[in-house]
C-alpha cells in the first residue's frame, strides 16, 4: 500500500494525540486528520502523530471526538 492509498480521502487513519503526558489514540478519516494537523500547525497546542503499520491498527479505536467538525474547511 502506498502513502497516497493509505491517506486517501475515504480511508481511516490512526491519529495519536499527546496532551499533558497522556496519550489518546483515535480513528479518523484522512480528511479530518489532515484538518486537525492543519489547525495544529497554526498553534502547537498538543503533540500529534499519525501511526502507520502497528499492531494497534488491528484493534478497534474510538472515533476522534467531534470528528465531523474537522471535515469542513
Amino acid at each position: 500500500m502506498t502513502t497516497d492509498e493509505r491517506f486517501a480521502p475515504g480511508r481511516d487513519v490512526h491519529l495519536r494525540i499527546w496532551l499533558g503526558g497522556m496519550v489518546f489514540d483515535y480513528a479518523a478519516t484522512a480528511v479530518a486528520a489532515r484538518n486537525v494537523i492543519d489547525d495544529w500547525s497554526r498553534k502547537h497546542w498538543v503533540t500529534i502523530e499519525l501511526i502507520c503499520d502497528t499492531i494497534e491498527e488491528h484493534l478497534p479505536l474510538p472515533r476522534l471526538p467531534y470528528e465531523r467538525l474537522f471535515l469542513g474547511p
